[in-house]
């Protein structure tokens, strides 16, 4: 039981960690997106 929780406990620090690597540039897609959509209007309309 000790190796299992030591083995999940690792594997959530390791998530968290990657977590940010994998946030930070779906972000910054994301707000391209975003802001590429909202001048896109404003040049139309």
């Amino acid at each position: 039981m000790k190796t299992l929780i030591n083995n999940t406990r690792g594997m959530s620090v390791f998530l968290q960690a990657n977590t940010d690597r994998l946030l930070v540039p779906l972000l910054i897609v994301a707000a391209l997106f975003l802001g590429g959509m909202v001048f896109s209007q404003a040049a139309v309309h």
